[in-house]
């Protein structure tokens, strides 16, 4: 079966998935948030045949949305599976065009979580949690999109994903190393500095930062010239472009 096919179970999946701890997106406010995707993220990166995955920890929270709900800002909000003023999204778009130079659409995205999760944006979302998400939903993402890189931002979620895969922990320094520590379904994956301004700014700053994605950038650029599959790299773009 093809891979939209494929994603489309996992979606269904995720519909018939409840949880005592965090609010479904098909019942949260009549399912408005309740895309065809995995999570509502993706549909600003939706690109199945990407050859750069990206993998967050979870996509929103409750007093987030409660804060946040003028209706114009809804409709962007599904729309696009984010809100573009967030430091996190503004830093990632602007890592990727500088170091890989691809746009955001140009990759696949997703979260670990499949839910909204209560409370404020930093809430905390257990382990154990995020483990068991990881292996219920993003491995199979994983294995269906087969990527060639796979970029976790934050460590936590760069450890679900590994823990989900049988592997044990490692530190967001090991995590970054452009080697080949963490291969599932042939993609290897990284774990990365947060791109929001507290994970920017415990990964040393914006330079220090910026040196971590360019030293993964590199390795991407090796894996796209040594792959096989044809155009699964394409489209790399000039990273000098503005």
């Amino acid at each position: 079966m093809g891979k939209k096919y494929e994603l489309a179970k996992l979606v269904a999946l995720r519909r018939s998935e409840t949880h005592p701890r965090y609010l479904s997106l098909s019942h949260y406010e009549d399912g408005f948030y309740d895309l065809d995707f995995v999570v509502p993220w993706t549909a600003g990166a939706k690109n199945v045949d990407a050859a750069l995955m990206i993998i967050g920890q979870d996509w929103i929270s409750e007093d987030y949305l409660k804060r946040n709900s003028l209706p114009e800002k809804r409709l962007a909000r599904r729309e696009a599976g984010q809100d573009a003023g967030l430091a996190t999204n503004r830093n990632l778009k602007k890592l990727l065009a500088n170091a890989f130079g691809l746009l955001f659409s140009d990759t696949y995205a997703t979260n670990v979580s499949v839910f909204i999760k209560p409370g404020n944006m930093d809430a905390n979302v257990p382990m154990r949690d995020l483990e068991h998400f990881a292996k219920k939903f993003t491995l199979p993402q994983i294995r269906i999109v087969k990527p060639r890189m796979v970029l976790c931002l934050g460590e936590r979620t760069f450890n679900a994903v590994r823990r989900a895969a049988g592997y044990t922990d490692l530190k967001l320094s090991e995590a970054y190393t452009p080697l080949p520590h963490t291969i599932l379904d042939g993609a290897e994956v990284y774990g990365i500095p947060h791109t929001g301004s507290w994970g920017t700014m415990n990964a040393g700053g914006e330079q220090r930062v910026a040196t971590i994605w360019t030293s993964l950038a590199q390795r991407f650029r090796t894996l796209c010239a040594t792959g096989t599959e044809a155009g699964i790299c394409a489209p790399i773009r000039d990273a000098a472009r503005p």
